[in-house]
């Protein structure tokens, strides 16, 4: 079983884009479950959607305890021991970050992955007046990091669910999918 959490600020899609890759899963024959957690519902709140797949079906009827895959909107939330509660040495970690990663900053995690999402997003014009939706972009960096999904089928799923701009979100899956980089400890 593929357990994922997927981690951002309100406004910034982490619900669907678990609906994404849920989705995508599905479309090649997995089980899956999605669904999302917050708190205070207002824009910019710290947001988590959880996901699952597995080729047998999943009986587990119970949140995320232990990522294998945590994907992170806002490095900032890194901070925040709600986000990070249960991500251990295994979980591998994919976020957006604009500057270099340092040492520090991947801790204790063997695979470290970073896409600049927002960048990507904000030349696709794809934002708010408060942020930059960066969704279909982390899924794509997912893909591009995990290997788990085809891209191909990523952006004609994004292109089925997301509601405005199409081509654009197609595009920012697409981009990150080809930029995401492994954070190296050297």
């Amino acid at each position: 079983m593929i357990e994922i959490k997927i981690s951002g600020r309100g406004g910034q899609g982490a619900v669907l884009a678990s609906q994404i890759l849920a989705a995508v899963f599905f479309e090649t024959g997995m089980w899956v479950q999605s669904f999302p957690s917050f708190g205070a519902e207002r824009r910019g709140a710290p947001v988590s959607a959880f996901l699952r797949a597995d080729r047998e079906e999943i009986t587990l009827r119970c949140g995320v305890q232990h990522p294998d895959w945590m994907v992170l909107f806002d490095p900032d939330l890194l901070d925040n021991p709600m986000i990070v509660g249960g991500v251990n040495e295994k979980t591998s970690i994919v976020i957006n970050c604009s500057q270099p990663l340092s040492k520090a900053l991947s801790f204790h995690h063997r695979n470290v992955f970073q896409v600049d999402a927002t960048a990507i997003a904000e030349g696709l014009n794809l934002k708010t007046t408060s942020f930059s939706i960066v969704n279909t972009a982390m899924v794509g960096a997912f893909a591009g990091a995990s290997g788990l999904v085809e891209i191909n089928r990523l952006t004609k799923i994004v292109q089925d669910l997301v509601p405005i701009k199409k081509e654009e979100n197609a595009a920012a899956a697409r981009q990150a999918y080809e930029t995401v980089q492994e954070v190296s400890d050297g």
